[in-house]
């Protein structure tokens, strides 16, 4: 089967979610795949070319839509699109199926992260100059998982709201800077920040920077894509989440072709829901790197024998899992799990040493529960078996 695929993969979500469709095509062969990457490819005919003999689209960009989709009609195709902007044009037919991100539930997440910090006086939501209708959903899941009785501010606000299906793109018109730095110095601080898009945060950043707010002390600020281009290039750097188009890139391509084989689907408009959280300096405090590594350390030294996992040290410390791997390989040369066995194993040696405990029962003790995996590990490491360790270190029994 013939899929023309059509993605600008100028942003970060296009290029995310083009790999997610070839997750998808490298596991189920099947398809003759032509891809359209440029809107101008689109202009010039390249794509209309393209699905003239083709049994699928997958129809991504937002350009010169109602004449494409009045093409696209006529041909009566299978078809998914996973552009917001082309819902409205599509909806209804039955040969098509839109997936796009759940706009609300990413608006939730950026709540609960700010939640889980608890020390703000308010919680703020910046749209650029326009309300687009994914950012309209962001601000709904915003205000709906923020604390009951947390004073929410809105910029710009309600005066100005646009919504138009036809817009090309999804960059934000220029922020009027003096208006957004007014409300920036009107928020009760400390604040929380959440920018519809890693575009405009990193715009509040500047602002910030200019208006010599601290951040995240008095201003936190969180935004969403993880755009590389984007986080690499801020002060301080930008935490954000990493919406799901990786996943809807998948869950589309999959969708498309039960469209293809002529197989039953869901609802005809499919929300992909699931962010990652990438925290950086925009919004958490990072203590320097030997205060953390020897928290992190002494963390691990106490609680190793409980069965703790790198997850429960990363949640102690309130820091990102790469950001204390990071630390840790730099100052230690190992990670986070290796001090963990590290610890686990100098407990093991101590009650060979000093005990006449069971190996079994020792296992049980320092936090491992197969002992068939101790036992592996213990000769690995130390290049004999336990007992043999035992025998020449036993000082338990030599003072008896």
């Amino acid at each position: 089967m013939k899929v023309v695929i059509a993605i600008p993969t100028n942003g970060n979500d296009g290029r995310e979610q083009l790999s997610g469709v070839f997750d998808w095509v490298n596991a189920h062969a099947g398809w003759e795949v032509q891809l359209i990457i440029t809107r101008s490819n689109i202009i010039n005919g390249q794509f209309e070319k393209a699905v003239c003999d083709a049994d699928g689209v997958y129809l991504s960009t937002a350009c010169d839509n109602e004449r494409i989709a009045k093409f696209l009609h006529s041909l009566n195709l299978k078809m998914v699109v996973t552009n917001e902007y082309l819902v409205p044009l599509y909806q209804g037919r039955a040969n098509v199926r839109s997936l796009i991100p759940d706009n609300v539930s990413i608006g939730r997440d950026a709540a609960r992260y700010f939640n889980s910090l608890g020390r703000f006086a308010a919680y703020g939501f910046v749209h650029g100059s326009i309300h687009y209708p994914w950012s309209i959903g962001r601000e709904e899941g915003f205000r709906a998982a923020s604390p009951h009785k947390m004073p929410i501010f809105v910029f710009p606000s309600e005066e100005e709201p646009v919504y138009d299906v036809t817009i090309i793109g999804q960059s934000s018109p220029a922020i009027p800077q003096e208006r957004l730095s007014a409300w920036l110095k009107s928020l009760p601080k400390p604040a929380a920040v959440f920018a519809a898009n890693d575009i405009i945060a990193s715009e509040v950043l500047r602002v910030c920077g200019r208006l010599g707010l601290s951040l995240p002390h008095q201003i936190a600020v969180l935004g969403c894509d993880n755009d590389p281009l984007i986080f690499a290039n801020t002060r301080p750097a930008l935490s954000s989440l990493q919406l799901p188009f990786r996943k809807l890139g998948y869950r589309a391509a999959e969708t498309l072709d039960k469209l293809l084989k002529g197989r039953k689907t869901s609802q005809r408009t499919i929300l992909i829901s699931g962010t990652r959280l990438f925290e950086r300096a925009s919004s958490a405090a990072v203590p320097p790197a030997t205060v953390l590594v020897e928290r992190a350390r002494s963390y691990i030294k106490e609680h190793a024998c409980e069965g703790i996992r790198a997850s429960d040290v990363v949640s102690y410390l309130g820091v990102s899992r790469s950001l204390l791997g990071m630390r840790f390989k730099n100052i230690c040369g190992k990670s986070v799990i290796d001090e963990i066995l590290d610890c686990r194993l100098a407990e093991v040696k101590r009650h060979l040493r000093e005990t006449d405990r069971t190996i079994l029962q020792i296992g049980r003790d320092c936090g491992f529960n197969d002992p068939d995996n101790l036992t592996r590990l213990f000769r690995k490491r130390f290049g004999i078996s336990m007992r043999e360790w035992r025998k020449a270190n036993d000082t338990h029994n030599q003072k008896t």
